[in-house]
């Protein structure tokens, strides 16, 4: 009853804060023993309230482990986007709406949407910073058949190697240095640094220096990881149409089965890039020089234009087949 009758009215007071005061918080009606107690239970009321407040700022909404990647918005929520940074994942909410906090903790404790959803994202590899990482770093040290010094040879193309690499029983830099053994690139161990002097003129052009086709140090901003992609896209254009999927008939009496979608990440799908043109380079590449090489396309060159022609006096109909374009390497 005393807080009611000596709490002052509301609307009787005068709150233009743009005037200067007037009287001193001691000389203020306020304060006084009800107003203390007044204004303390304000604060209490104000302090349950804020606890059970929802911010909307990027850190109130849950962060993944490190390594896992949110799925995009269209498979979860309209109002979801995701971010990748270095291997974390921040996500932030876009609106305001009361049931974006609800439905948020019910994506993330729906254990089958996130097992659909997830998708593996190695953290950087440190030691792969390293100017002279692919001079020095350790490479045939577990049961991967692989060395720098001399060309490729057949025992380091086998099919169980290519298996080895696309389930990622090998590190990122064994497979760079097989692929660079087949397009030509020889590694002097005295000056520690990996010469052109027999790679394919075509590649030789645009990569005098080996490139990083696995993205070593798995860092996939553009500026960083941008390099490592337009290399791997150049090596899969060089692959004949004909080559283009035979890694699965390849691997598949070891069992392998291809990737599911869900299952593809950055590495692994250039690690079946990279295993797939090594095929390609084993079957059609691997034994002959460069010299015995252009023979071959020359003959195959003249076998294609023979029968077309043939086709042409027989009047049969061309029937389009769709070929993508090969940029050859030699």
């Amino acid at each position: 009853a005393n807080l009611k009758e000596n709490t002052p009215n509301r609307t009787n007071l005068n709150l233009n804060l743009n005037q200067p005061a007037k009287t001193t918080m001691m000389q203020s009606k306020w304060w006084t023993p009800a107003g203390a107690a007044s204004s303390a239970l304000l604060l209490a009321l104000c302090m349950q309230r804020s606890s059970a407040f929802q911010s909307s700022s990027p850190l109130a909404f849950p962060l993944l482990s490190r390594g896992n990647l949110l799925a995009s918005p269209s498979s979860s929520s309209p109002n979801t986007r995701s971010r990748i940074l270095s291997g974390n994942v921040l996500c932030a909410s876009t609106n305001n709406n009361d049931d974006d906090d609800s439905k948020k903790e019910e994506f993330y404790q729906n254990k089958d949407t996130t097992d659909e959803v997830k998708r593996i994202i190695l953290d950087p590899y440190l030691p792969a910073l390293d100017p002279t990482y692919s001079a020095r770093g350790p490479i045939g040290e577990s049961n991967f058949l692989i060395t720098r010094l001399g060309p490729p040879t057949a025992d380091e193309l086998t099919n169980d190697q290519m298996l080895k690499i696309v389930k990622s029983q090998t590190t990122d830099l064994e497979v760079n240095t097989l692929v660079w053994k087949c397009m030509g690139y020889r590694f002097d161990p005295e000056k520690e640094i990996w010469s052109p002097d027999e790679v394919f003129p075509k590649w030789k052009e645009r990569f005098p220096d080996p490139p990083d086709f696995i993205g070593m140090r798995r860092v996939y901003s553009k500026d960083v990881d941008e390099p490592s992609l337009r290399s791997n896209q150049a090596l899969v254009r060089s692959i004949p149409a004909e080559f283009k999927q035979s890694l699965k008939p390849m691997l598949k009496p070891l069992g392998f089965m291809g990737f599911k979608l869900k299952e593809l990440t950055p590495n692994k799908t250039r690690r079946a890039q990279c295993a797939n043109w090594l095929i390609f380079y084993r079957e059609e590449l691997f034994g002959y020089t460069l010299e015995e090489l252009k023979e071959r396309r020359r003959l195959k060159k003249e076998a294609e234009d023979v029968a077309e022609a043939k086709r042409k006096e027989e009047g049969e109909e061309e029937e389009y087949v769709f070929k993508a374009p090969v940029k050859e390497v030699y």
